[in-house]
């Protein structure tokens, strides 16, 4: 009786780690605006992202090293270091299909059964953060120099998510007058020139 009870819990505990996983409900409260709308909650309509731009709208891992890196125009999903691209929409501007059964208005607010938005991964057991990050960019599906882009914070995952159970909430806008894209994309000579000033500055400290 005792070897059947001592099995029966492995068996439990197996089940129970192989159900562990991750899910996140990633979504909006409060609505997107343009980069240069006021931060206001009287919602203007000609400020409201997706009457202007169409969006792309990713949820990352923020890799081993826990940290949001920056986008990156020269790599796959513009994202740098070890970070990687979990899911991603793609909004047309006016609103419409995220490409993954979600359905959202100019406002990036989901309409009525747009379908789920959550990320769900029933096997993921490596603990650590993701965030969101939208481009508000001028060639659909794509982003370019100049685009700009709004990011989270970052939010550590909760790996012991269960298929059927409620998956954590993590809204892209967490205050009540909504989000605006605040960084832009610089131009690739810009970088350059950012990185030889950091070199210059590195050269000066040594000879000092």
């Amino acid at each position: 009786m005792k070897k059947i009870l001592i099995a029966m819990l492995g068996v439990a505990l197996v089940a129970s780690v192989a159900s562990a996983g991750v899910a996140i409900n990633w979504s909006v409260q409060w609505g997107a605006y343009t980069h240069d709308a006021p931060n206001t909650t009287d919602y203007p309509s000609p400020n409201n992202l997706l009457g202007s731009y169409s969006a792309l709208w990713q949820l990352i891992y923020a890799g081993a090293d826990n940290i949001a890196n920056p986008p990156s125009l020269e790599t796959a999903g513009w994202v740098s270091g070890d970070d990687a691209v979990w899911a991603q929409r793609e909004i047309a501007q006016g609103g419409g299909s995220g490409g993954d059964g979600t359905d959202w208005d100019n406002w990036m607010l989901r309409t009525l059964a747009s379908g789920t938005a959550n990320y769900e991964d029933a096997a993921w057991t490596t603990a650590g953060s993701v965030y969101q990050r939208v481009y508000e960019t001028t060639v659909f599906g794509t982003v370019t120099e100049g685009d700009w882009y709004f990011e989270t914070p970052l939010m550590t995952l909760n790996t012991g998510w269960e298929t059927g159970n409620a998956a954590q909430d993590f809204m892209m806008d967490s205050g009540t007058a909504g989000f605006q894209p605040d960084t832009v994309i610089p131009e690739p000579a810009t970088m350059s020139l950012l990185g030889l000033g950091a070199l210059v500055m590195a050269l000066r400290r040594r000879r000092a």
